[in-house]
């Protein structure tokens, strides 16, 4: 008896556990599967999932299961789904009938009854050629004509082959390889083999070759042949004993690993060195019949007696013994300790798939564990105990008991914290320190920061390596009410909360607010998990990974295949992620679980107008009586309803409308008359990117009042009746409008006037002469002088340019602006002028305005043709005075130069242009007095003695007051 005890134990300390398998959901007529025995999947190229079943076609667009069927379809069952060459599916029976699908329906292509005589024929499609498996021999269909073009003889095997690149290759009688090219001429090697080739063949292609499969199935077995086309050679394929004894019905190639579909399950294998080796066996009591993997690398697996298996995703795999695991405790990066509701502890190795008990004499729930790896010490807290476990030596201290225990942790190797319901104590061996007496959550010591933080019912406190309470933090001056605390390596608190999602704390304040307005799948956190500097975070809604320095959330949800939200906890073991639910323990590698979906392919299921179905078209024209519409659509991803948003808006809408989860139709009571675009876009729940736009027409014909006929009717009368109005007031309207055009014209003269003024004035003889002066005063070292010449200069350029923006200035700047020239002009002269300038007392020069760059150009010429070439006492007089109306400036030049016809021989003799100013001033005259009912008016009076000759010249020039 001691003995059989003994036995027992040993066999206890030690045993492997049932090899981790992928995660599957399992589909039945429960789930709406219209069959349980599947022969052939396919996806075609919309993303559609088609399977052949004994109930025949069936098509998955994420949502249901749709059955297509013909009217001259003999007998329930359909087989052997392919793609065409048109990427539409098709597929035959048993009656020798061939079928393929055209949009949403199901079309016969021919039946080849008499031809076949009742054997399910093996087809492929090679050159717009559909080719036809019959005993041993193939005839080539053209597929536009529906005749047979060819017929090759001598066929072996039940498999009619495969097309590759350029031609087809199947195997014939003498087992050896065929190549067919497109004119039907072929070429062969033979198929070596060790051992006799089995029958039934399957051909899949592999890395630029092709892999044959034989199988015999009445000894059960199986054997595989590599053929390389190219060189023209084959290769016999070492095969694992649990391999050879099963009945291989399909291979499919997924990531380049082979996954055989048999007869005891789902072998995931890779192949090297002319062998196979198993990485997973799986389904082992199922009777595989095809394997596929759709655009979402979701994994379908079909089977002969019970149903569909879905694999979301391959890297989560499940630990399938346990189902009551309550905490997960890291031990190192391979090892952990997994507490079980009804008090076992055991060690889980997670690549030998390994189970070491641990036993502590303890059958009640074990609340906490926290294990140092330093001092490989196991803090240990049940309903019945709480003591320090040492792995070494099994040496086991016991600390004073404290009920329903919240958590445990490691101050350092003999001081531990731990919190219960009625508080937290530091605790040693034989000493106790209670630091609160309210309910406690959780607490940890973090190491970073030298302090203890709390979360109670009270808030989240902080206690410093004293044990002495700092100030509590809060969040928007309110407390933070947590129940699970962890530390990242960088330092930061993560605090799980009941209300705001999860709060990051640096230095004791909240620096980080996780919400699902900012990325959570939901408020609701079930527990959380520190990975060196990032968080796994579990949710009512998912599984997640947040990297706070990235700022980037990633998601883990039913759609990737976790079962139950309702984890419970999580530990990370370097790259391998584990956690547990109420369905078991499962884990996954942290750098290969996330995988990249495919954007939704929306299209619209159905389409009711005044609840009536309709054909689904791009384009509708509705009565405004009949203008209610329904729109059902979907995407084609597995379970899609509860994994895709959907928004919408109609052509008159600005943003985009969100529909509520779950909700995949819109419903539109009444259209108003007019035109409208429906628009629908689509993305995966935790997803960025969008679906291309669905996008539909719709017009709405308005009522007969509101027709065009009637409108234009109405507008008809509406114009007669208002010609007469139209006509004076557009004659009104005219004469307003030339009027303005000719004050734009003048106005634009003007402007351009102005500009040939201050042309004028800038001439370069001017510049040129000033300059020259400039110069002589360096020369001759009149430094003080030069400079004098030369700010009057700058002044008067400045004056010009400033003067240039403005059609009007005021007196006193014209006058200051002529005085400065006169004095420049009075220094080129070599002081040989005499000027004055006299101003009448009544005229308020700063508030009268005069034309900008106006009286300039005059004095201009009495210097320049009156006194330039006069010898000696040359004086030029300028008055300004108010004319007996006071409408009026009165301004005089006067100058005692050689007169105007004097002035002209000059020119003339010499050839000078005509004065550029007096033309420009001339044009502008006429432009304002154009425009104003009072006019400018000039006077040139030449002056003569009593003997009649010249004395100079006087200008008059009356310039009306503005």
């Amino acid at each position: 008896m001691k003995f059989i005890q003994l036995f027992y134990l040993i066999f206890l300390v030690h045993f492997t556990i049932k090899a981790q398998e992928p995660v599957s959901i399992h589909l039945t007529e429960k789930d709406g599967l219209p069959d349980i025995e599947f022969y052939s999947m396919k996806e075609d190229s919309k993303g559609f999932i088609w399977f052949a079943s004994d109930n025949g076609l069936h098509r998955y667009d994420g949502k249901i299961f749709k059955q297509f069927s013909h009217p001259d379809k003999k007998g329930k069952s359909l087989f052997n789904l392919k793609l065409g060459p048109k990427g539409n599916i098709w597929c035959n029976n048993i009656a020798g009938q061939f079928f393929f699908v055209d949009g949403d329906k199901l079309k016969l292509f021919k039946d080849y009854q008499k031809e076949l005589k009742g054997q399910l024929a093996d087809y492929s499609f090679f050159k717009n050629n559909l080719l036809i498996r019959k005993m041993n021999t193939i005839f080539c269909v053209d597929i536009d004509t529906k005749k047979i073009v060819k017929t090759l003889f001598n066929i072996g095997t039940t498999n009619i082959g495969i097309p590759l690149a350029n031609k087809f290759l199947f195997i014939n009688e003498n087992n050896h390889v065929v190549l067919l090219d497109s004119l039907f001429k072929t070429s062969n090697f033979p198929l070596k083999s060790k051992e006799k080739l089995k029958f039934f063949t399957h051909f899949t292609k592999f890395k630029d070759q092709t892999l044959i499969v034989f199988r015999d199935n009445v000894l059960n077995n199986s054997q595989l042949i590599l053929v390389n086309s190219t060189k023209r050679n084959t290769t016999e394929i070492k095969l694992p004993k649990e391999i050879i004894n099963s009945k291989i019905d399909r291979v499919t190639v997924i990531n380049n690993n082979l996954y055989l579909a048999t007869n005891k399950g789902v072998f995931i294998t890779t192949y090297k060195n002319k062998e196979l080796n198993i990485k997973t066996h799986y389904l082992k009591n199922e009777i595989v019949t095809d394997i596929i993997e759709d655009k979402n690398n979701n994994v379908w697996v079909s089977t002969l007696k019970n149903g569909l298996y879905l694999i979301p995703n391959q890297h989560l795999k499940q630990f399938n013994t346990f189902n009551d695991v309550q905490i997960i405790e890291k031990k190192n990066d391979s090892v952990c300790f997994l507490a079980k509701r009804d008090g076992n502890l055991l060690e889980l190795n997670i690549y030998t798939n390994t189970l070491t008990p641990i036993h502590l004499n303890d059958k009640t729930p074990i609340r906490a564990l926290e294990y140092n790896s330093k001092n490989k010490k196991l803090l240990y807290a049940s309903d019945y105990q709480n003591l320090i476990y040492t792995e070494k030596n099994n040496k086991r201290d016991y600390l004073n008991k404290l009920g329903a225990v919240k958590s445990v942790a490691f101050i350092n190797d003999s001081t531990y914290l731990i919190s219960n319901h009625s508080g937290t104590t530091i605790t040693r061996l034989k000493k106790e320190k209670r630091i609160t007496n309210v309910r406690s959550h959780e607490s940890i010591y973090s190491s970073f920061n030298n302090k203890i933080y709390l979360a109670d019912i009270e808030g989240l406190k902080v206690f410093d390596s004293k044990y002495q309470q700092l100030p509590s933090i809060t969040f928007k001056n309110k407390p933070i009410y947590g129940f699970n605390i962890i530390e990242t390596s960088n330092g930061i608190i993560w605090v799980a909360t009941y209300d705001n999602g999860i709060l990051g704390i640096k230095n004791d304040t909240v620096i980080f607010n996780l919400n699902k307005t900012n990325g959570l799948a939901s408020n609701v956190i079930n527990c959380i998990a520190a990975d060196n500097e990032t968080l796994w975070i579990s949710t009512n809604n998912g599984l997640q990974y947040y990297n706070s320095i990235v700022n980037e959330i990633k998601s883990l949800t039913k759609q990737d295949g976790i079962n139950s939200y309702k984890i419970k906890d999580i530990e990370v073991l370097k790259n391998q992620v584990l956690y547990t639910n109420n369905m078991g323990v499962y884990g996954f590698n942290k750098n290969k679980i996330f995988k990249e979906r495919a954007t939704p392919d929306i299209y619209i299921t159905n389409i009711f107008i005044q609840g009536k179905p309709v054909e689904v078209k791009k384009k509708y024209v509705l009565a405004h009586n009949k203008s209610s519409v329904d729109i059902s659509f979907n995407t084609k991803e597995f379970q899609s309803i509860k994994h895709i948003l959907y928004e919408y808006k109609l052509s008159k809408d600005k943003t985009w409308s969100a529909l509520r989860e779950d909700v995949d139709f819109v419903k539109f009571i009444s259209l108003a008359p007019g035109k409208f675009q429906f628009q629908l876009r689509a993305k995966n729940r935790f997803g960025k990117k969008y679906s291309e736009i669905v996008e539909i027409n719709f017009e709405v014909l308005a009522p007969f009042y509101q027709r065009w006929w009637f409108l234009i009717l109405i507008t008809i009368i509406l114009i007669a009746l208002a010609v007469f109005y139209t006509q004076t007031k557009t004659k009104r309207l005219k004469k307003i409008q030339a009027k303005e055009l000719e004050k734009e014209r003048i106005s634009k003269a003007l402007v351009f006037s102005q500009l040939e003024n201050l042309r004028s004035q800038m001439n370069p003889h001017f510049i040129f002469n000033a300059l020259n002066s400039i110069q002589d005063y360096i020369i001759l070292n009149e430094k003080k002088l030069a400079r004098q010449f030369l700010v009057k200069f700058s002044r008067l350029i400045r004056i010009y340019l400033e003067h240039s923006q403005e059609t009007n200035i005021t007196l006193e700047e014209e006058i200051r602006a002529l005085k400065l020239y006169l004095e420049l002009e009075k220094d080129r002269f070599n002081d040989n002028l005499i000027f004055s300038i006299s101003i009448d007392d009544n005229i308020r020069t700063q508030s009268t305005y005069v034309p900008s760059l106006f009286i300039q150009p005059y004095v201009e010429n009495a210097l320049k043709h009156g006194l330039l070439h006069k010898e000696n006492n040359k004086v030029l007089n300028l008055s300004f005075s108010l004319s007996s109306s006071t409408k009026k400036i009165i301004c005089i030049i006067d100058d005692n130069g050689i007169g105007r016809t004097a002035s002209e021989k000059i020119k003339s003799r010499i050839k000078l242009p005509k004065s550029f100013a007096t033309q420009a001033n001339r044009k502008r005259i006429d432009l304002i007095n154009s425009t104003n009912s009072e006019k400018i008016e000039i006077e040139i009076i030449d002056k003569k003695d009593s003997n009649n000759t010249p004395e100079g010249t006087k200008i008059i020039i009356k310039i009306p007051i503005q």
